[in-house]
């Protein structure tokens, strides 16, 4: 009888331990447990890209302005972080010019914009920056988000990835891109981790179209904050 109760209290201990295991993995099947992480206190400059005279890529389908996309989701992204406490600089919130207004040569309106830019993200003592852009390539095939750092910045590379790989599964892309880097002028000024996130491809129909979607640029947003947040963890695990 002793042993017929300890075989069942034995088994019935495995059981938990099983549904516990099980459970676990379920809940880490879909990317780290980011709820506990907070972004408050935070500020971080979000970079709009382009602007003002330069319209950066063209919709290959639609011929939609990528200047125009970014904005829209760079004015998400502020929202969001927001949301979640931080205090958002931004370089820019419309299509008007950020420096040199009156300027009517193209190229040096254009250098204008640029250190404006540089000044304000060295101004604002960020604890990061997040550039915002949309991709393109000479094959339509190419599809999905890509995050690029400095080469010189190890922080950079260390955001850079948290973002890829929450981007990369919480917008489900099938055949993921990996982090690059470059001395971009941008990524440099300040000492905080700096990053530009392509957000995807205008040189593909489909996701052009998919990155004009509401829903589609929150789901983006959501993946760049969760990414935030993931190296946020990544670092205080580092610590």
């Amino acid at each position: 009888m002793r042993l017929k109760k300890a075989l069942i209290i034995l088994l019935a201990a495995l059981l938990i331990f099983t549904i516990t295991a099980c459970a676990k993995e379920e809940g880490n099947a879909d990317g780290p447990d980011l709820t506990s992480v907070s972004l408050d206190g935070m500020k971080i400059v979000v970079d709009p890209g382009h602007g003002d005279t330069d319209a950066g890529t063209i919709g290959v389908s639609t011929g939609r302005l990528e200047k125009e996309v970014n904005l829209e989701i760079g004015l998400k992204l502020q929202r969001a972080l927001e949301d979640e406490g931080v205090t958002v600089v931004m370089t820019r919130e419309s299509d008007e010019p950020i420096a040199a207004a009156e300027e009517t040569d193209i190229a040096k309106r254009k250098e204008a914009d640029m250190q404006k830019r540089e000044q304000i993200i060295r101004d604002a003592k960020a604890d990061m920056y997040i550039g915002v852009h949309q991709n393109s390539f000479e094959s339509a095939d190419a599809v999905g988000p890509q995050i690029f750092y400095h080469t010189d910045s190890v922080l950079g590379n260390e955001l850079a990835k948290c973002i890829q790989e929450i981007m990369n599964n919480e917008l489900e892309i099938e055949s993921p891109r990996k982090v690059n880097c470059g001395r971009y002028r941008l990524l440099k000024p300040g000492s905080q981790p700096s990053v530009t996130v392509e957000c995807g491809f205008f040189t593909n129909p489909d996701e052009e179209k998919k990155l004009q979607d509401d829903d589609y640029q929150n789901k983006v947003v959501k993946g760049i904050v969760d990414g935030i947040k993931y190296y946020k963890l990544e670092q205080g695990n580092a610590e």
